[in-house]
């Protein structure tokens, strides 16, 4: 007796799982940590301003500008009195593993941003 083949449906599930897994680890962020690396205290001139910029890696946007920025109606993370008066909500969605808003930064980063809003958020 022949056992029943694949179903192509089925097999066209699996391949696309397949890819779809292969794609996430070859987009990982795992290995583009913050480069430079600060030393010295952070501040908003140079680190935080840096972090929340648009750093676009092909087709995956990183960092908060790429959405907040001015023109689009919420708000623009690359000025600093903005982000600042709304440093106690990004601290707590920052603060929250698995809020969307991390998936825009690179490992390590939200980390910096609170430290930088527990500060004080200096300039």
């Amino acid at each position: 007796m022949h056992a029943n083949p694949i179903h192509p449906r089925r097999m066209a599930a699996v391949l696309l799982v397949l890819v779809v897994a292969v794609s996430l680890a070859a987009c990982s962020r795992e290995d583009k940590i913050l480069t430079p690396v600060v030393s010295g205290p952070v501040t908003w001139t140079n680190t935080v301003r840096h972090l929340l910029t648009d750093r676009s890696e092909g087709t995956t946007p990183t960092g908060c500008t790429s959405c907040h920025h001015p023109g689009t109606g919420i708000p623009d993370w690359s000025d600093y009195d903005t982000v600042v008066s709304k440093a106690a909500s990004i601290r707590s969605r920052l603060s929250t593993i698995g809020d969307t808003m991390r998936g825009f930064l690179k490992p390590g980063e939200p980390e910096i941003v609170v430290a930088w809003i527990d500060a004080g958020t200096p300039r």
